[in-house]
């Protein structure tokens, strides 16, 4: 799936992000995926990613220990839940949302560029 991208690329070739601003999706909750790089397209400004959905999960139990802390377990998930993960990180993706939707709903800033002279472009 592919997710937009916010940061500062200070080179293109090879791509380098500013390391005060580094390149990275945006700030969106995916839910219970984790994620793994399959192509940056800066000209685009989207970044490709693969989703595994998460194969435990923690539980909160309703009780609480000595201190007042909740408890919580952990516990497989379910072939349905793994599959409902996935579908809520496509509802947050370019699969079912705009670029630009995803950029107000995340609140973060569009790609920015810092290449020649220390000119930042967008």
């Amino acid at each position: 799936m592919k997710i937009p991208i916010t940061g500062t690329v200070i080179a293109e070739t090879p791509v380098a992000g500013d390391p005060d601003d580094p390149i990275r999706v945006v700030n969106i909750d995916l839910g219970n995926v984790s994620w793994k790089l399959v192509r940056l397209d800066l000209d685009a400004e989207l970044m490709e990613i693969e989703v595994t959905p998460s194969e435990r999960i923690s539980e909160n139990t309703g009780e609480v220990d000595e201190e007042g802390n909740p408890i919580s377990r952990s516990r497989k998930t379910t072939v349905k839940e793994r599959e409902a993960f996935v579908e809520y990180a496509r509802n947050h993706s370019l699969e079912k949302m705009s670029k630009q939707a995803l950029y107000a709903l995340s609140r973060s800033p569009r790609l920015k560029r810092r290449i020649t002279g220390g000119e930042v472009r967008t």
